[in-house]
């Protein structure tokens, strides 16, 4: 009886903690809904209120929500906003025509970071055609696996250094599959960041960093993150930059 009773209350509040949620959905599609609508009437402002309000980054439209956002930054000449959203996209679908708004952006108020150099050009490539990359590179690694498997029933000896180069594939293709989480990048959020040759308030200085620069950071220990910035490499406190993730 107290096993029947238990799973009667287990299962009442699963079933309950499904409907809340559905009906959050329901709620914050709603609410997205009308701030679309809000948006396509020019009423920005009010649009903006209901975006931020419900802002999710799990949502499956957050990349709609944030080019919208960046719209509204743009319109209210919030350059520091703009370039935080364009950037949050371009870190998860990098594309010319956002690397080339930020560059503009940085151009008209002097900030560095933003430049479009080779490794963006690559970047562009890789998430333009990483699906088609991504399948040649497994096929390649499947078709190896079966040569393998098959030697294997044929009591044949594999080289070691077939398996080896095999390994070492396998390595470069999940590094391939990840190649954008090594690109941290983050934004300065005050107006005079000191970039530190080594994690100390004493050491000196390599680079001073005005608000809206752009670095890419690496390691984080206590409360300094090692970061490059226009080629210089050093330290800067995490309290100074926003994380683009």
């Amino acid at each position: 009886m107290q096993a029947s009773h238990l799973n009667k209350i287990i299962f009442s509040c699963i079933l309950y903690l499904g409907i809340w949620q559905n009906a959050n959905c329901q709620i914050d599609t709603k609410q997205i809904s009308k701030a679309d609508s809000l948006f396509k009437t020019n009423q920005l402002l009010e649009a903006e209120k209901i975006y931020l309000q419900f802002y999710n980054p799990r949502y499956k439209e957050i990349e709609n929500i944030k080019f919208k956002l960046a719209f509204i930054a743009k319109e209210k000449n919030d350059w520091a906003n703009e370039i935080y959203y364009l950037s949050s996209i371009q870190a998860e679908n990098a594309k010319p025509s956002i690397s080339q708004r930020l560059n503009q952006i940085s151009q008209k108020n002097q900030l560095g970071g933003y430049e479009i150099d080779f490794i963006d050009q690559l970047i562009w490539i890789y998430f333009a055609f990483f699906p088609y990359i991504m399948g040649f590179l497994l096929s390649i690694a499947m078709y190896s696996a079966i040569i393998l498997i098959y030697k294997k029933q044929k009591n044949r000896k594999s080289p070691p250094a077939y398996l080896y180069s095999l390994s070492l594939y396998l390595v470069f293709i999940y590094l391939f599959a990840n190649f954008p989480s090594f690109l941290n990048f983050g934004i300065i959020t005050k107006n005079k960041v000191y970039l530190r040759e080594f994690s100390s308030s004493a050491a000196p200085v390599a680079k001073i960093l005005s608000q809206g620069n752009r670095v890419t950071h690496w390691y984080t220990k206590d409360i300094w993150t090692l970061c490059y910035y226009e080629g210089n490499v050093g330290y800067i406190k995490t309290e100074d930059y926003l994380p683009i993730n």
